[in-house]
């Protein structure tokens, strides 16, 4: 609080949250399945572990509930885009692809929240949209190592929304 004259003036400071709204308020006790993608919660963090996820879909008394990474790929909620464009795209989109695909199986190696919701061509670019920003990011560093190019980062302002360029001719 500051002193202006006789009177005291309260500062208030409002920030723009961008918290993931599927991220999950309380973690429950115990194990859970997801029944699209086949991950597990566990120890309070989703994990790919086939066996035990087959495990855990066949007993009865596992909850299944679906992931917050397959919330968004069924409702499209998409916190990363990363946009593919050029000449060098169109004459290499197959290697760039696999590369994506490798890629994305790494990534969700490591965090099995991270998916692709959709791809679709869009005024001469391909549009490929992700459940977290930091797959757009990973996705557009990793294309950027292997082929150069063009690359360009653009963030909301609560730094949870990315949008990554890459280009090359």
């Amino acid at each position: 609080m500051a002193k202006k004259g006789d009177k005291w003036i309260r500062h208030t400071w409002e920030f723009e949250t961008t918290e993931d709204p599927y991220a999950m308020q309380a973690a429950s006790a115990g194990e859970a399945v997801c029944p699209r993608c086949k991950s597990v919660f566990k120890d309070k963090r989703w994990f790919i572990d086939e066996e035990l996820a087959e495990e855990l879909l066949e007993a009865e008394n596992v909850p299944k509930i679906l992931c917050p990474g397959c919330r968004k790929v069924l409702e499209s909620y998409a916190m990363g885009y990363l946009y593919l464009s050029g000449d060098f795209f169109k004459t290499h989109q197959e290697e760039i692809m696999r590369l994506i695909n490798n890629e994305l199986e790494k990534a969700r190696g490591l965090n099995p929240l991270h998916q692709i919701i959709n791809m679709y061509e869009e005024d001469n670019r391909l549009v490929i949209e992700t459940t977290t920003d930091h797959l757009a990011q990973r996705l557009g560093r990793a294309i950027y190592r292997a082929f150069k190019g063009d690359l360009e980062f653009k963030w909301s302002k609560g730094d949870k929304l990315v949008r990554v360029y890459w280009r090359r001719d």
